[in-house]
């Protein structure tokens, strides 16, 4: 179980991010809310390269591309509104639902 410490850590540290990503765009404070979003996207990245190895992984790609698609045309249209519903309401609750399998196991 040791060995998954770094990805319980790194898969924490995404759910908080984009947790905390969410509240500062809402609240106006881009910068941060930027900040945050940098560091999620990056644990995404190392996340998802992590659940390719594994067959029994319940991480659903195929949403996840989706909703990343929809927040890169966000981000060319500069729609930090949109990209916002976009991380609450697409991505948050699928790393949501991960932590929460994880959890159970």
């Amino acid at each position: 179980m040791n060995e998954f410490t770094p990805l319980k850590k790194k898969s924490d540290r995404l759910h908080n991010s984009l947790r905390a990503s969410i509240q500062h765009f809402r609240e106006g404070n881009d910068q941060l809310g930027w900040d945050n979003f940098q560091n999620s996207m990056e644990d995404l990245e190392n996340l998802l390269e992590f659940e390719q190895y594994f067959e029994d992984s319940k991480c659903d790609i195929q949403k996840i591309t989706t909703g990343l698609q929809s927040l890169y045309v966000c981000m060319q249209n500069k729609d930090v509104i949109g990209m916002t519903d976009v991380l609450e309401f697409t991505l948050y609750p699928l790393t949501n639902q991960r932590v929460i399998e994880r959890d159970e196991k």
